[in-house]
């Protein structure tokens, strides 16, 4: 498994970004972290994915071990980002998957042509737009992250809302420490874009695209599968870490679709 002495920088955009880069094999796969996350949430996939594949995870802007300059952090923003990083490492059509806002992002990003990702897969991701009965409780969290409390109100988020009952509570402890790490300004911009961006897209996928669902989003696949209909899912047993909870499913099913897509472009 890659070691911290492998860290490597990248100017992107005006800003370092720090990022691994292992193995070797055809597609290389880009892992795209969460909403005040990490490329250690990785690891798992990290170590799985290095022997057969070109493996590359990024710290993004104002993430890790990156840069954290003071502005708003939108979608665009980050999909930009991963556009110049892919193009600076030269990675042809990699997969790109994407936890959470990572999928958000490789969601946008693939959108914007074909020629860039061969496939993308969406773990647990907020692509679709909030109803209506989410939207006084989405305005309520989105103006506690402006105020001095936001870290309290980060966590309890995480705390609440990414983990359950069957949780390994050893878990929790990462996502919630990585709180103190980013920027106030990233948290809220970043939140409120994510849900900005999902209002966007509806209709079939521009590239193959395979969503990784939580178990304990309740209801949530028939609805995806109607605004995206070309869209594969699958269902694992797990709340919204998968890629930590359940990594050998994650894993499993990463691999199934990559050796997919290997034999459409045979």
């Amino acid at each position: 498994m890659t070691t911290e002495t492998s860290v490597r920088s990248a100017s992107i955009n005006g800003v370092s970004l720090k990022y691994i880069d292992t193995g070797n094999g055809d597609p290389a796969i880009v892992f795209v972290h969460g909403w005040t996350c990490n490329r250690n949430d990785w690891r798992y996939q990290i170590e799985e994915f290095a022997g057969s594949h070109r493996v590359v995870a990024l710290d993004q802007r104002g993430h890790g071990e990156s840069e954290k300059p003071d502005q708003d952090y939108t979608i665009a923003g980050f999909a930009d980002d991963l556009a110049a990083f892919i193009d600076e490492l030269i990675l042809e059509r990699p997969v790109i998957v994407g936890h959470s806002m990572g999928g958000v992002i490789a969601n946008s990003l693939a959108r914007r042509g074909t020629g860039i990702a061969r496939g993308v897969v969406l773990v647990d991701a907020p692509i679709m737009p909030a109803q209506e009965a989410q939207t006084g409780m989405l305005n309520a969290f989105l103006t506690g992250l402006r105020t001095p409390g936001y870290k309290n109100i980060a966590r309890v988020f995480i705390e609440q809302a990414c983990f359950n009952e069957a949780s390994d509570p050893a878990l929790k402890t990462q996502p919630v420490a990585r709180i103190a790490e980013v920027p106030q300004r990233l948290m809220h911009t970043a939140m409120g874009s994510i849900w900005e961006e999902a209002e966007k897209h509806s209709g079939d996928m521009p590239v193959p695209t395979l969503f990784l669902l939580a178990a304990t989003t309740t209801g949530a696949a028939d609805k995806i599968k109607a605004r995206f209909p070309n869209i594969e899912l699958e269902e694992i047993d797990a709340a919204h870490f998968l890629q930590l909870e359940r990594p050998k499913e994650v894993n499993d099913a990463i691999r199934g679709f990559i050796d997919r897509l290997t034999e459409v472009t045979r």
